[in-house]
């Protein structure tokens, strides 16, 4: 059960890295990103330093490119006060992930291992709605949900980025013999070029403030870098940990690593005092959902 308990890890850490986003929300999103992506590449720099082997991750890289992408514009949305409208896609991208690899591997299932694992899916996105209306109550969520582009166009990038994220590191898994710590440097490398590009390219000036740098104005930043860079290390642990056959460990472990609404939810609530109830309903759900994949894989 190794890739349980290191998917639970991805899914803590990528949820304290939510808390500290949320935290930096008066940050400018592009100053914001290169100071986290920053604070990661020095963590695993360190970490190569004591493993000791480095190795090329094409996929890792690849995938860091797109997972740069995702954070951008979900600090894009904070900023803009439209993160309830998009914040569901990021946790989105597990169950689009799982998608994705029935339609591309086409792995077997018996009848009844198709219907739990449906079933399991769906009230994952349901339970992540839930979840995500919370802040502004679901009512009210309702209410505000129409096809503005001011949000969907974030939303779709969001999605997109943070599936293709999972994709790759999925593959890097299969087809590159490295190991969890060169991925790790090679995906947050991938994001830092990938946010650094952005603000060079679209809002230059902002980086001018980096010269006023101290650590109290970016903490939040720096300590959000340290989670995501330990959250991509035990996301390839996770998936490199799997066992069988039918992609339902890898969907799992897909939804936990994007899953960071969960624990986010408990962090709020502890940390910043925040109660939630559509948040905690939304979390068993969530877990419903998750036991029934988990049941399916094992069912025949």
């Amino acid at each position: 059960m190794k890739w349980l308990i290191y998917g639970i890890l991805a899914a803590i850490l990528f949820g304290l890295w939510g808390l500290f986003d949320k935290l930096s929300a008066n940050i400018n999103p592009f100053v914001s990103n290169i100071v986290l992506y920053s604070a990661a590449l020095a963590i695993v720099i360190i970490m190569l330093l004591f493993a000791r082997k480095f190795s090329f991750s094409k996929y890792g890289f690849i995938s860091g490119i797109f997972a740069g992408i995702g954070n951008f514009f979900v600090l894009f949305a904070l900023l803009k006060s439209q993160l309830i409208l998009v914040l569901p896609f990021v946790s989105l991208a597990g169950a689009a992930f799982f998608i994705l690899i029935y339609l591309t591997e086409k792995p077997k299932y018996s009848k009844k291992q198709k219907f739990l694992s449906f079933i399991g899916i769906i009230l994952s996105i349901v339970g992540i709605f839930v979840i995500s209306s919370g802040t502004a109550g679901i009512v009210n969520f309702l209410k505000s949900f129409a096809f503005d582009y001011s949000y969907i166009l974030p939303a779709i990038f969001i999605l997109t980025g943070f599936t293709l994220w999972t994709y790759f590191t999925y593959k890097s898994v299969g087809k590159e013999k490295i190991s969890a710590i060169n991925y790790s440097f090679w995906t947050v490398l991938g994001s830092f070029v990938a946010v650094l590009l952005a603000g060079v390219i679209l809002k230059p000036d902002a980086l001018a403030t980096l010269a006023e740098f101290t650590f109290s104005s970016y903490q939040y930043p720096i300590f959000g870098g340290v989670c995501v860079a330990l959250g991509a290390f035990f996301t390839y642990s996770a998936f490199k940990a799997t066992t069988t056959k039918t992609r339902l460990q890898e969907a799992i472990v897909a939804i936990l690593a994007n899953g960071e609404l969960i624990p986010l939810l408990f962090l709020s609530y502890f940390i910043l005092g925040e109660w939630v109830p559509e948040g905690f309903i939304g979390t068993i759900i969530v877990l419903l959902g998750l036991v029934l994949i988990h049941y399916a894989e094992v069912s025949k």
